[in-house]
């Protein structure tokens, strides 16, 4: 196997690790596990998704993903509303505290990312970007075939 294969996991590895649940500083997201922030995140971005489409967006089942919308609802940052379209279907929606949660996540994050970035060229940075989107789509890609077989 190429060598650079292994890097680029080890490399990897690393940065979820420093993005994950230990996060930059130690912490990442607050109160909440990582899962749970990808998801408040998801619904941060889109609204009136189904838990169903929560649980898709991750390959998670349908409970899974229910009980990660449960911690999120006892904590008051999300609720459940019938569909308008589809009374059968339970969306999920952000409350206030479940908006300003997110923002101040992802601002510190942010924040954090551009005082580690701050020392590279703007072009390097614009590299990195590129890079990192075309990884992330490729790996859509390969989960997308993989879902199919």
């Amino acid at each position: 196997m190429n060598k650079n294969i292994q890097d680029i996991y080890n490399s990897l590895q690393e940065i979820a690790w420093h993005f994950g649940n230990h996060g930059i500083n130690g912490e990442c997201c607050g109160d909440l596990s990582l899962v749970e922030f990808m998801a408040l995140k998801k619904v941060y971005e889109n609204k009136n998704l189904s838990i169903q489409e929560i649980g898709n967006t991750f390959n998670f089942t349908k409970s899974g993903a229910t009980r990660i919308i449960d911690r999120l609802e006892n904590r008051g940052y999300v609720i459940r509303e019938r569909s308008a379209a589809d009374g059968r279907v339970c969306c999920v929606n952000l409350t206030t505290k479940g908006k300003e949660v997110v923002s101040e996540i992802m601002q510190e994050i942010t924040f954090n990312l551009h005082d580690i970035l701050k020392d590279l060229e703007p072009e390097m940075i614009d590299k990195i970007k590129d890079v990192l989107i075309i990884l992330r789509e490729s790996i859509q890609k390969h989960e997308i075939v993989k879902s199919k077989e």
